[in-house]
This record gives C-alpha cells, sequence and structure tokens, in this order.
C-alpha cells in the first residue's frame, strides 16, 4: 500500500481515527480520576573526603569521592537502610517496600547524590527522605572508618533537606492526556489499515477502474421492487436515484455504434441483477424506445413476481418449443405497465442454462431485434455460469454491474478475465448498492 493510497483510505474512513482519539481521552481522564495521587520529595547529598591540601590530593579525593558516591547510590536503596527507616518512624512496611519508594543518582561529574522519594502522602514522602539522609550518613560513618582510625575517609552532608510537595507527580493530567491521544490515534491507524487489508470489497470508483480497466457508471441504487410497488424508481422523476440510471441510458446512447442489445452481468453469485436490469430498462423504455427486457437466470427467478407477469412459460418455454415456437413479438414477450416495456421472464419447469447456447436462443435474439429497440438481457453471475459469456456473444455491450456492498476485487478480477476470454464486448462498469424494498 503506497502512501498516496494509504492516505486516502484514511480520509475515507477518519471517523475510526476520531472515535479512538475520544476512547484514548476518555481513558486518559479516567485514569487520572482513578490513579491515586503519588508524591515525590528530594533531598540532595555531598560526599566528600579527608586528605591534604596539594592540589594534586584534592583532585584525587575527589576522584575517590565521586566513586564513593555510585556506591552510596546503591546502598540508599537497600533493603537494610530501608529497614532502618521503617524502624525509625514506626512504619508498617519492610525494608523492600521503603527501598522501592527511593531512587537515587549520581550527578554527572560531580559528588553530588539527589535522592527522590515517591509515596502516597507528601508529609511521609518528605519525613522518609529526611529519615534516610540521617539513616545514611549514620550507617556509612563505621563503613569508612579505618580499624584503629578516628576519623572515617569519606564524610556526607545534606546539602538540601526534602519538603513536602504541594502537588502530586502523577497522575498529570495533561500527561495522560498527551498518552491517551497519541495512543488513540496510533490505535486508529491501525485499526483503519487492518480494516482496509480485510476488506476487499469492491467500493470506490477508483477500484473499479483499476480492476476492470473500463469507464464506472454510477453509483446507482437498485431496489427490491414487490409486486405493489413494481414501477421503477423512475416515476420519481426529480429523485437522485432516478438521475442516475437516466445518465447510465445517456452513456449507452452517446456511444457512436451504440448497442442494441445489452447484457447485464455481476462478478458472483452473491450479487444479483434483476433489480438493475429492471431499472435500466424502464430508463431505456421512458425515452420513448421499445424495450424488451429477457431474464435468463433459472437459479434465481425473480421479474415474473416483481412484474406480476404469468411465469408459467417464459424464456424456457419459448426456446423449448422449437417445433411450434412463435415468431411475433408480441407473442413472446409480455406487456407490462410501462408502455414501452415489455418482459419475458425466465420461466419455471425447466433449467435455461443449457438452452442459452442453442440456436433458437440466437434465433430469438434476432427476432425480437428486428421490433425493439433495445434488448436489455439479464444475465447469471460470471462467477457461477457460463451463460454469461455466452450470451456476451449474442449483445452488443455487456455492462458489469459491481454491487459496492458485495462485490469482491477478486471475483470482479476474474469477471473481467471471463469476459475479455469471451466474444463479449464490455461497454462499462456500473457501481450500484443495494436498497430496501418497497
Amino acid at each position: 500500500m503506497d502512501i498516496k493510497r494509504a492516505f486516502v483510505i484514511l480520509l475515507e474512513r477518519w471517523w475510526i481515527v476520531a472515535a479512538t482519539l475520544v476512547i484514548g481521552i476518555g481513558a486518559a481522564i479516567v485514569a487520572t480520576l482513578v490513579t491515586p495521587p503519588q508524591y515525590t520529595s528530594n533531598a540532595q547529598l555531598f560526599v566528600s573526603t579527608t586528605g591534604g591540601t596539594s592540589s594534586t590530593e584534592s583532585y584525587q579525593g575527589d576522584q575517590f569521592s565521586q566513586q564513593r558516591a555510585t556506591s552510596y547510590a546503591q546502598i540508599l536503596t537497600s533493603e537494610i537502610l530501608g529497614q532502618r527507616v521503617a524502624d525509625a518512624l514506626g512504619l508498617n512496611l519492610s525494608g523492600n517496600a521503603v527501598a522501592g519508594k527511593v531512587t537515587a543518582t549520581v550527578v554527572p561529574q560531580t559528588v553530588l547524590l539527589d535522592v527522590s522519594v515517591t509515596d502516597s502522602s507528601a508529609d511521609r514522602a518528605a519525613e522518609i527522605a529526611n529519615t534516610l539522609s540521617d539513616e545514611f550518613i549514620a550507617y556509612i560513618v563505621p563503613l569508612e572508618t579505618p580499624t584503629g582510625q578516628d576519623q572515617a575517609r569519606a564524610t556526607v552532608t545534606v546539602v538540601n533537606g526534602a519538603e513536602a510537595a504541594t502537588s502530586p507527580t502523577t497522575p498529570k493530567l495533561a500527561t495522560y492526556l498527551i498518552y491517551g491521544a497519541t495512543g488513540g490515534i496510533l490505535v486508529g491507524i491501525l485499526l483503519v489499515i487492518l480494516v482496509a487489508t480485510l476488506d476487499r470489497r469492491v467500493s470506490k470508483r477508483s477500484d473499479a477502474e483499476s480492476l476492470t480497466g473500463l469507464p464506472v457508471l454510477g453509483p446507482v441504487a437498485s431496489v427490491t421492487r414487490s409486486p405493489e410497488g413494481r414501477r421503477a424508481q423512475l416515476d420519481k422523476w426529480a429523485s437522485p436515484d432516478a438521475e442516475a440510471f437516466r445518465k447510465v441510458r445517456v452513456h449507452l446512447q452517446s456511444i457512436p455504434t451504440g448497442p442494441q442489445v445489452i447484457l447485464v452481468t455481476s462478478s458472483s453469485a452473491k450479487e444479483s441483477t434483476i433489480d438493475f436490469s429492471v431499472d435500466l430498462a424502464v430508463a431505456l423504455a421512458e425515452s420513448d424506445h421499445r424495450t424488451v427486457l429477457i431474464e435468463t437466470d433459472s437459479a434465481r427467478p425473480a421479474l415474473a413476481q416483481q412484474l406480476s407477469l404469468p411465469a408459467s412459460a417464459g424464456l424456457v418455454g419459448v426456446l423449448a418449443d422449437t417445433a411450434d415456437k412463435p415468431d411475433a413479438p408480441d407473442q413472446i414477450a409480455a406487456p407490462t405497465t410501462d408502455r414501452y416495456l415489455d418482459a419475458i421472464p425466465v420461466g419455471v419447469g425447466l433449467d435455461a442454462t443449457p438452452m442459452l447456447s442453442t440456436i433458437a436462443m440466437r434465433d430469438l435474439v434476432e427476432t425480437l431485434r428486428k421490433s425493439y429497440s433495445y434488448l436489455v438481457i439479464d444475465a447469471p453471475p460470471l462467477s457461477s455460469s457460463g451463460s454469461a459469456a455466452v450470451l456476451a456473444g449474442l449483445c452488443d455491450g455487456t455492462l458489469l454491474v459491481i454491487d459496492t456492498k458485495l462485490a469482491r476485487d477478486r471475483d470482479v478480477a476474474a469477471a473481467v478475465r471471463e469476459l475479455q476470454s469471451s466474444d463479449a464486448r464490455p461497454i462499462a462498469a456500473v457501481l450500484a448498492s443495494s436498497s430496501r424494498k418497497r
């Protein structure tokens, strides 16, 4: 995924990042409210050594003090010293528990020790820090005093005593908000990338163009109609959905050698094109051109019910009755409520699939060509049957309908390869979104 594509995906799914950002900020606020406050008190100690007054002796003493300071930092956080502090203050804590509250660091290139104590009580943190300093000084005196001598080789002095903090060290709302917002944004971006990687639907014009290499029309809304509402959505002249189908019609009519016989198919069995085909046929008939809609998918017959047409004979009846096949269009196609639109449902009782590649089907198309301005043939999906590729050879052009909610990129790519390997003449791909029944 290149940077440009990733940026486009982020813009398309910005709401995911916004949602995780809000969640991250909310989590930061909650964490601030539920986290017990911790206070930190600081003390500073100075390490010195006894020695001569010459510059060499002073330098050696300074180096010795720095080395001692490093060792002292370890002692300050030891269990032994922690227990001495607990005993001195009467704390109901173990030596390890007290030592866990202490942090000791050497100021670089100096003989200073910074001691920090963190506790849920500001006063107790200061008490522990000051007591720790005193206990530490008392503890190292015998360690640094050689046997038989009265003076220690190194001494420690409190430079700055600890005071009770006026505000908690943690939680800091500003810090938590920064962490929460940053984490929320990062999680959101990762989710967007994950969703984009797993979502293989072809829902964007750019995706359809790159997969098919065809002009992409739409999007249009395909409406599943019940018999009571069988009229196409073009009844609403001013609706955006109706106008989208008119644009498809204009595109077809603007082609120099405009297609008279149009095949409508899809890429996978999940996608049904009958609703799209009905609306396209109505759009063509709306321009006062005689149009006939032919249903060929026996696996999902729907046209007869949608348009309240008899389904007993239909296409399979016409193709099977080769001995006494009617030649007049008005004997083949059934009229609909649209003046210029007739329809031929697939029929029942027989499977139309093996009949679609017969001479009878070819003759039927040629017969209808003579009486209608447009033939719209609704074909099965390319992935579920070879019928669409066979029918494409009888047609002047093919429309590949891509359902933006159901079509997957690999299915669309396979459908394009199927069309390219047949006698099909692809005209365009059409983005269609399924809508509610009405």
